[in-house]
């Protein structure tokens, strides 16, 4: 059976404030890693007002606790994230949540109550009846789960790699139209052995045909990726430090792998009002929380 699935875009002809809010059936997205020094919220925030799904879902790794705890990093792009995703619920979209390694502390705090409900695994119904397990991935990856200070080393020189990275690319586009990516394929690289050493891309789909599912939708190994694994569609939704990539559903049940990157730098010159942060906003509770001892505050 061949994945219905559109071929992934470059959507060059999204623009902020030149098109109402398209609505979707659903949106699945991972690994944005709020709080972490070279997070890219301000272009999540551009992915999320451009859609309205029914149902949105975070595939783990949205707020990167891991970081946060190393230094407090949590500039006001990242509040208004959340602060849209409150407005998103509040206007009919529905919010499931599962966490990674990144943002495991949730996993003590389970939830089926709206505005927004968290679990390890959801199983997300297609429009064309096609039944998609939703889970991070991360119990997949055996660096993960038996040699965590490991993982935790090679986050830590990850961020270094992107540091090096970005400056090198300040200076390189003077020359060259073409970014280097040294840490993309760093990541890459670390993350292919990854699932050879593991054989995650094996066990994750194993895990849905196990479910009585038709596919997995998951995250953690930033390689954004659609692959059709006998009667098992394979959906990797990459990540929004490097990629900038999300998988929408159509009504038709239909799937699209998109990639965001150029809304990173949007023509036009135009500005939006000042943002105004939420006096109560009970998506950002359920999620920061349980880090509240961090610091005083994630406004």
């Amino acid at each position: 059976m061949q994945p219905r699935m559109m071929p992934a875009r470059t959507p060059t002809d999204l623009r902020p404030h030149e098109r109402p809010v398209v609505a979707i059936r659903s949106m699945f997205i991972s690994d944005l890693h709020l709080g972490a020094r070279h997070a890219r919220p301000e272009v999540v925030l551009r992915l999320l007002k451009e859609f309205q799904p029914t149902q949105l879902y975070l595939v783990g790794d949205i707020i990167d606790g891991r970081s946060l705890q190393r230094r407090w990093h949590w500039p006001a792009a990242c509040a208004q994230v959340l602060d849209q995703l409150a407005h998103m619920s509040e206007t009919g979209t529905e919010l499931f949540y599962t966490p990674g390694n990144h943002d495991a502390y949730l996993r003590n705090h389970l939830t089926s109550d709206p505005p927004l409900q968290v679990q390890d695994q959801f199983v997300h119904h297609c429009a064309d009846g096609r039944r998609l397990l939703i889970t991070h991935g991360d119990q997949f990856d055996d660096v993960e789960e038996k040699a965590q200070w490991l993982s935790r080393v090679g986050s830590v020189g990850y961020d270094l790699l992107i540091t090096v990275d970005r400056t090198v690319n300040r200076g390189w586009k003077y020359v060259s139209l073409r970014p280097l990516r040294i840490s993309r394929f760093a990541k890459q690289t670390a993350k292919k052995w990854v699932q050879w050493a593991s054989g995650f891309e094996a066990r994750v789909v194993n895990h849905a045909r196990a479910h009585g599912c038709d596919g997995i939708v998951c995250g953690h190994i930033h390689v954004p990726r659609v692959r059709q694994f006998g009667d098992i569609l394979y959906v990797n939704l990459g990540d929004w430090v490097e990629n900038a990539t999300a998988l929408i559903e159509y009504d038709s049940g239909e799937l699209e792998l998109l990639n965001l990157d150029r809304l990173a730098n949007p023509t036009g010159g135009q500005t939006e009002p000042p943002w105004q942060p939420r006096r109560h906003n009970h998506v950002a509770d359920r999620l920061t929380h349980p880090l509240a001892g961090q610091a005083d505050s994630v406004s």
